[in-house]
């Protein structure tokens, strides 16, 4: 391998992982995790399946594993159907949450998330759920039993019209009744929080047992089918799907392709038996989850071609009896936020991995957190970034020592190897021949510099993700003209500082054996690259541009030591 090379191994390693990413994104097949073992059916899904049915509730002890029989039709569910009552919206706000909560299934249809603006500088926040033609989000659950029961089409009734959950913790009861059961659903709001706790209290006084259990939903469109992003794009290769955990089998991940997929092409969707587990729909730095960790849940994913929100998961909970006189509370837990990587971890086991990293994730996590603690510090995303580009330069400073000791004395040799080359002219064999022994006779290995870049290549992928998936550096500022570290430099600044050294680590590499050709193919590299940085993260480019700059700084203090030392 030529050793004028070395310097750029990395970057084109890196394209050709990005190039494959998207293909894998484009023409791939999913994988959806190690539960995903769907079954071929024949079997036509159901119109109406924004209900779970009354059979489907799992059974205590049940063993975790994707259930094989035909599911029931949907059964009559006694009450009010959708669309014959009116409805009114009880707004809450909590600091970091607007939520609208509407009387029809006591369900969540509407979530902005305040802290976070929609663009960089706009007034406008991100709508996470939400009515609106375009992005179709549901929070919603219910109960099922061949008694009278509230699922989330049911009518509730509530005095809340407008509440304040700024100062201090709210309870906002939405209740039914019907035949002697009543059911309360109640949502605990904290200030600032994120994390929601809904009580849905099932009471009988209908003189016999009720029998039901508990489900909770996510129902979704995707406002992403039919849109083409670009190759640069930061959310292009982050999960758009929904997902479930198993404390047992781990995190699942069933894009929403896969859903649909799923039912055009014959097959059961997915589901699961999961122990302290949790569902969600997960999309590029911000997540909603239903969480129970108390029972073994059966997890349902559908795709609903008839519905506005075609995209569907939710739990169901084992069935309860519940003698007359008596109560039963369903427990559950709501988060709807950013995907915060310190905070997912304390809301329920596994939620973390909604940050996916990919397949660097063990090295990314721990760059993450050294990230984060340098942050801790210096209170800016950008010197983090820098700082943590030195401290990699540092653990990896012998290495890349070697490789420009290697590249410096091989530097040294070029008189010598333009002479042999002059010698051999037209025989290209003798020519090789005789420049490796001169090689060996001055100790020089000619490649010597690839080890150490092959070495810090998946280190570079893994701050790739890291810098790709953290909502912590959303909209990030840095210094002057860099105030959002999540979008391209407005002013290709970084991009021509990475360039410069780029180019100037080129003139100071060896070019043995190398034709013209190939030397003017070399000297457009830095400009092609810096073409391609142009258009990424500018925290990504303000890695790539400190880590070029610090190279090209440690190879000209080398080279020029070497280039002192006799023969």
């Amino acid at each position: 391998m030529n050793n004028t090379r070395p310097f750029l191994f990395a970057a084109l390693f890196f394209l050709g992982f990005a190039l494959y990413q998207n293909w894998q994104q484009d023409y791939g097949t999913s994988s959806s995790g190690s539960n995903n073992q769907s079954q071929p059916s024949s079997v036509k899904e159901n119109k109406d399946l924004s209900v779970p049915q009354v059979g489907d509730a799992p059974q205590v002890g049940q063993e975790p594993e994707y259930t094989k029989k035909e599911l029931p039709r949907n059964s009559d569910f006694s009450g009010e159907e959708g669309g014959q009552s009116p409805t009114h919206l009880v707004e809450v706000n909590n600091g970091v949450l607007t939520l609208r909560i509407d009387t029809r299934g006591a369900g969540i249809k509407y979530a902005e998330l305040l802290h976070y603006p929609a663009t960089k500088g706009a007034t406008e926040n991100v709508v996470l759920m939400d009515d609106s033609e375009k992005n179709r989000y549901y929070a919603q659950g219910g109960l099922v039993s061949s008694s009278p029961a509230a699922d989330h089409r049911q009518l509730f009734k509530t005095s809340a019209d407008k509440v304040d959950a700024t100062k201090k913790a709210v309870e906002i009861p939405f209740v039914w009744e019907k035949d002697g059961i009543k059911v309360t659903k109640t949502y605990h709001i904290e200030p600032g929080s994120y994390v929601i706790k809904v009580h849905q209290t099932v009471e009988n006084h209908s003189g016999q047992p009720w029998t039901g259990y508990a489900y909770q939903q996510l129902q979704r469109n995707n406002p992403w089918e039919g849109k083409k992003s670009g190759f640069t794009d930061p959310a292009r290769m982050s999960l758009k799907g929904a997902a479930f955990y198993d404390a047992d089998e781990g995190y699942t991940k069933v894009p929403f392709t896969d859903m649909k997929d799923f039912l055009e092409e014959g097959e059961k969707p997915v589901e699961a038996v999961v122990n302290k587990g949790w569902i969600a729909m997960v999309q590029h730095y911000f997540l909603s989850s239903f969480i129970d960790d108390k029972e073994p849940l059966k997890v349902q994913t559908r795709y609903l071609p008839d519905s506005p929100t075609p995209y569907l998961i939710r739990f169901l909970t084992p069935a309860k009896t519940i003698e007359s006189g008596q109560s039963h509370d369903f427990e559950a837990t709501l988060f709807i936020g950013p995907k915060l990587q310190k905070l997912l971890p304390t809301v329920a086991q596994g939620l973390e991995l909604t940050v996916d990293y990919g397949i660097f994730t063990v090295i990314a996590k721990p760059l993450f957190a050294v990230l984060s603690f340098i942050y801790s510090f210096v209170l800016n995303w950008g010197w983090s970034i820098v700082i943590l580009t030195i401290l990699i330069k540092l653990a990896f400073f012998k290495l890349t020592e070697s490789q420009y000791k290697s590249m410096a004395r091989m530097r040294k040799l070029q008189p010598r190897i333009q002479t042999l080359k002059e010698r051999y002219k037209g025989n290209r064999q003798r020519f090789n021949e005789e420049m490796m022994k001169l090689y060996q006779k001055e100790k020089v290995n000619p490649l010597g510099g690839c080890l150490p870049m092959l070495v810090q290549i998946p280190v570079f992928i893994a701050l790739y993700w890291v810098l790709l998936e953290s909502v912590e550096l959303r909209q990030a500022p840095f210094i002057l003209w860099l105030q959002d570290l999540s979008s391209p430099d407005p002013y290709y600044i970084l991009p021509a500082i990475n360039a410069a050294a780029m180019y100037m680590t080129q003139r100071l590499s060896p070019t043995p054996g190398m034709d013209p050709m190939q030397q003017k193919i070399m000297k457009f590299m830095p400009l092609a690259f810096s073409f391609m940085f142009a258009f990424f993260q500018s925290g990504l480019v303000l890695y790539w541009a400190v880590n070029s700059s610090l190279s090209l700084l440690q190879q000209w203090i080398i080279t020029k030591r070497v280039e002192k030392q006799p023969y």
